[in-house]
Order: structure tokens, then C-alpha cells, then sequence
């Protein structure tokens, strides 16, 4: 483990792996609740369908964060 560290290159291609795996993850994770909590205000209510524009809006915010952050770990190093 040592010896994998002591490179410079291998220590960049881990730190960028790390990064987009939690950006990605993150990404996923708010999807997914932003699905699920939609997805329940609409089994309560069925007037929440108009806020659906407001959702994608949303949707497509966490997509862009996702997405900034892959092109920093393609281009940062």
C-alpha cells in the first residue's frame, strides 16, 4: 500500500476515482430521494403533479452537479 502511494500518477488516479465515485454516488442517492419523496406526495395527494416542472427542474440540478464533477476529475489533473 505503501509502494502504490509513493507514486505520483497512481496517487492522482485514486484520488480522481474516489472523487467521482462519491460525486456519482451522491448524484444517485439524491435521485433516488427526490423520487421517492415525489413518488409518496403523489400517493397522498394527487394535486402534487403540478409541481412537476419544480421536480425536473431540480432533478436536472442535481444531473449538472453529477456532471461538473466528472469534467473537474477529467481535466483538473
Amino acid at each position: 500500500m505503501v509502494h502504490l502511494l509513493a507514486d505520483v500518477e497512481s496517487t492522482i488516479a485514486l484520488s480522481k476515482g474516489i472523487m467521482l465515485g462519491v460525486a456519482f454516488a451522491a448524484a444517485a442517492l439524491g435521485l433516488a430521494l427526490l423520487g421517492a419523496q415525489y413518488m409518496k406526495a403523489l400517493g397522498r395527494n394527487p394535486e402534487a403533479g403540478k409541481t412537476a416542472n419544480a421536480i425536473i427542474i431540480i432533478a436536472a440540478m442535481i444531473e449538472v452537479t453529477a456532471l461538473l464533477a466528472f469534467l473537474l476529475g477529467a481535466f483538473l489533473f
